[in-house]
Protein backbone atom coordinates (compact mmCIF):
# COMPACT_ATOMS: atom_id res chain seq x y z
CA UNK A 1 0.00 0.00 0.00
CA UNK A 2 3.08 2.40 0.74
CA UNK A 3 4.92 1.70 -2.76
CA UNK A 4 1.08 2.09 -4.45
CA UNK A 5 0.85 5.65 -2.68
CA UNK A 6 4.32 6.98 -3.93
CA UNK A 7 3.53 5.19 -7.21
CA UNK A 8 0.18 7.15 -7.48
CA UNK A 9 1.61 10.61 -5.86
CA UNK A 10 4.26 10.49 -8.93
CA UNK A 11 1.75 10.56 -11.55
CA UNK A 12 -0.57 12.68 -9.25
CA UNK A 13 1.27 14.29 -7.09
CA UNK A 14 -1.43 13.46 -4.68
CA UNK A 15 -1.99 9.55 -2.46
CA UNK A 16 -4.75 8.98 -4.52
CA UNK A 17 -7.32 9.72 -7.13
CA UNK A 18 -11.08 11.27 -6.58
CA UNK A 19 -12.66 8.13 -7.35
CA UNK A 20 -10.64 5.23 -7.62
CA UNK A 21 -13.52 3.09 -8.50
CA UNK A 22 -14.29 5.28 -11.23
CA UNK A 23 -12.42 4.87 -14.75
CA UNK A 24 -14.09 8.17 -15.69
CA UNK A 25 -11.51 9.67 -13.05
CA UNK A 26 -8.78 8.56 -14.43
CA UNK A 27 -9.09 10.17 -18.03
CA UNK A 28 -7.75 13.99 -16.46
CA UNK A 29 -4.32 12.35 -16.24
CA UNK A 30 -3.87 11.56 -19.82
CA UNK A 31 -0.95 9.37 -21.02
CA UNK A 32 -1.01 7.71 -17.25
CA UNK A 33 -4.83 7.24 -17.18
CA UNK A 34 -3.80 3.34 -18.03
CA UNK A 35 -1.23 3.11 -15.62
CA UNK A 36 -3.35 4.61 -12.94
CA UNK A 37 -6.31 2.30 -13.74
CA UNK A 38 -3.67 -0.48 -13.60
CA UNK A 39 -2.28 0.74 -10.03
CA UNK A 40 -5.83 0.43 -8.71
CA UNK A 41 -7.45 -2.33 -10.35
CA UNK A 42 -4.88 -5.28 -10.47
CA UNK A 43 -5.00 -8.10 -8.48
CA UNK A 44 -2.63 -8.87 -5.90
CA UNK A 45 -2.16 -12.63 -4.63
CA UNK A 46 0.05 -14.47 -3.26
CA UNK A 47 1.94 -15.46 -0.01
CA UNK A 48 5.51 -14.63 -1.39
CA UNK A 49 6.14 -12.27 1.21
CA UNK A 50 5.44 -14.45 3.71
CA UNK A 51 7.68 -16.92 1.99
CA UNK A 52 10.36 -14.14 1.98
CA UNK A 53 10.07 -13.29 5.40
CA UNK A 54 10.54 -17.24 6.16
CA UNK A 55 14.00 -17.24 4.07
CA UNK A 56 15.25 -14.45 5.40
CA UNK A 57 14.17 -16.04 9.15
CA UNK A 58 16.08 -19.31 8.37
CA UNK A 59 18.93 -16.79 6.88
CA UNK A 60 19.30 -15.74 10.24
CA UNK A 61 18.88 -18.54 12.57
CA UNK A 62 21.19 -21.35 10.41
CA UNK A 63 23.52 -18.84 8.37
CA UNK A 64 25.78 -21.65 7.42
CA UNK A 65 23.38 -24.24 6.27
CA UNK A 66 24.05 -24.95 2.88
CA UNK A 67 21.52 -24.52 0.22
CA UNK A 68 21.93 -26.04 -3.57
CA UNK A 69 20.64 -23.65 -5.92
CA UNK A 70 19.21 -24.40 -9.57
CA UNK A 71 22.09 -23.60 -12.11
CA UNK A 72 24.71 -23.30 -9.32
CA UNK A 73 26.69 -26.90 -8.81
CA UNK A 74 28.21 -26.15 -5.58
CA UNK A 75 26.91 -25.82 -2.35
CA UNK A 76 26.10 -21.99 -1.13
CA UNK A 77 25.25 -20.71 2.40
CA UNK A 78 22.24 -19.29 3.23
CA UNK A 79 24.93 -16.29 4.80
CA UNK A 80 25.96 -15.82 1.32
CA UNK A 81 22.99 -16.28 -1.11
CA UNK A 82 20.47 -14.92 0.97
CA UNK A 83 21.51 -11.16 0.56
CA UNK A 84 22.02 -11.27 -2.78
CA UNK A 85 18.59 -12.68 -3.67
CA UNK A 86 17.33 -9.62 -1.59
CA UNK A 87 19.62 -7.33 -3.40
CA UNK A 88 18.22 -9.05 -6.56
CA UNK A 89 14.51 -8.26 -5.68
CA UNK A 90 15.37 -4.56 -4.80
CA UNK A 91 17.01 -4.10 -7.63
CA UNK A 92 14.22 -5.11 -10.12
CA UNK A 93 11.56 -3.54 -8.06
CA UNK A 94 13.59 -0.08 -8.09
CA UNK A 95 13.83 -1.11 -12.07
CA UNK A 96 10.49 -1.28 -12.68
CA UNK A 97 11.05 -3.39 -16.23
CA UNK A 98 7.77 -3.64 -18.52
CA UNK A 99 5.87 -6.27 -18.19
CA UNK A 100 6.85 -7.78 -14.71
CA UNK A 101 3.66 -8.36 -12.33
CA UNK A 102 5.85 -9.38 -9.78
CA UNK A 103 5.51 -7.41 -6.13
CA UNK A 104 9.24 -6.77 -5.36
CA UNK A 105 7.95 -4.86 -2.69
CA UNK A 106 5.77 -7.00 -0.99
CA UNK A 107 8.76 -9.92 -0.67
CA UNK A 108 10.94 -6.88 0.10
CA UNK A 109 8.29 -6.15 2.95
CA UNK A 110 8.72 -9.65 4.28
CA UNK A 111 12.00 -9.51 4.58
CA UNK A 112 11.99 -6.58 6.72
CA UNK A 113 9.19 -8.29 8.74
CA UNK A 114 10.84 -11.44 8.96
CA UNK A 115 13.92 -9.79 10.05
CA UNK A 116 12.71 -7.75 12.83
CA UNK A 117 10.37 -10.69 14.22
CA UNK A 118 13.55 -12.99 14.19
CA UNK A 119 15.51 -9.89 16.20
CA UNK A 120 12.01 -9.02 18.19
CA UNK A 121 11.85 -12.53 19.21
CA UNK A 122 15.03 -13.14 19.93
CA UNK A 123 15.58 -16.26 18.01
CA UNK A 124 18.44 -18.52 17.72
CA UNK A 125 20.23 -21.43 16.01
CA UNK A 126 20.92 -24.20 18.04
CA UNK A 127 24.68 -23.91 19.29
CA UNK A 128 26.11 -26.74 17.83
CA UNK A 129 25.06 -26.04 14.27
CA UNK A 130 27.85 -25.34 12.11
Amino acid sequence: MIVQGFEVHAITGQLSVASPELEASYLQYGDNAQKLYDIFHSPMIGASGAIFGLLIAFGMIYPNAELMILFIPVPVKAKYIIPVYVLIELSLGIGQFGGDNVAHFAHLGGAILGFILVKAWHLQGPKDYI
